[in-house]
């Protein structure tokens, strides 16, 4: 198994998922450029440059064809991954990930980018987990407080190198979510996201799986954007019998499974 993650995440922030994964399959997790202790990427390299990285790591290493699982940013390598080099991906497993994000959404994150600019750092650690987190009191999202409060330590602790690769990667994903995506994936997917997510929404990632010709949907309960997280045992269960190809139907955790 590969696994690519977001922002703010690097190849040792899966720890927790690979202990559990350990007893199924090998996995691999990798500082792409512009992430962890790689060097910054800046803006105008896109994902497309990324996904031929993982690439060509897969191809120096040997590796035979893998089960990947991209998350939010890294959803967005996995899919072009599977598009340009389909051979290297047995299944895809996205989470939180869409095509296209509304003009709104789009708007936020440069807003909260361009308080970080001007040395706003308050305002930028609120707008960005009002941004990644769903705050609505009325819905129940599993270690709300907790991962609130381990992402609002993260902000406000970036050291200016990660704060650059935050900032450059954001400005990747913006310059590049208007442009057509290209042809879908023609092998095995499943899209995957928490039911409150508010960023990458059920509906956006529901759009995401539609496109796909071999295509598998759902939601995981009491979650949001940070599922991996919040739910970090039914994560890596989900990702276990969907590699396995193990049934997906009647989960506990999960909202129903739709087809493409």
């Amino acid at each position: 198994m590969l696994l690519l993650g977001g922002a703010f995440q690097d190849r040792y922030s899966w720890a927790r998922h690979e202990a559990r994964l350990a007893p199924f399959a090998s996995t691999v997790t990798v500082d792409l450029p512009g992430a962890g202790d790689a060097d910054p990427l800046p803006p105008g390299y896109g994902l497309e440059f990324l996904a031929d990285a993982a690439h060509h790591m897969v191809t120096e290493l040997g590796l035979p064809p893998l089960n990947v699982m991209g998350g939010s940013y890294g959803g967005a390598v996995a899919y072009r991954l599977a598009q340009r080099h389909p051979a290297s991906v047995r299944r895809l497993m996205l989470c939180g990930t869409a095509l296209r994000v509304p003009e709104a959404t789009r708007a936020r994150a440069r807003a909260s980018i361009d308080m970080f600019l001007a040395g706003d750092r308050d305002g930028f650690v609120r707008s960005t987990v009002a941004l990644f987190l769903c705050a609505d009191p009325a819905v129940t999202v599993h270690k709300r407080a907790a991962v609130t409060r381990l992402l609002e330590r993260q902000l406000r602790t970036l050291t200016p190198d990660q704060a650059a690769k935050y900032l450059w990667n954001t400005e990747r994903v913006l310059a590049c979510v208007d442009r057509d995506a290209g042809a879908a994936p023609s092998g095995p997917v499943l899209v995957v996201t928490g039911e409150h997510d508010t960023l990458t929404t059920a509906e956006m990632c529901r759009a995401t799986a539609s496109g796909c010709p071999d295509a598998r949907f759902t939601t995981v309960r009491h979650a949001d954007h940070l599922l991996p997280l919040q739910r970090a045992d039914e994560f890596a269960d989900l990702m276990v019998r969907y590699f396995t190809d193990r049934p997906l139907d009647d989960l506990p955790y999960c909202t129903g499974v739709e087809s493409s």
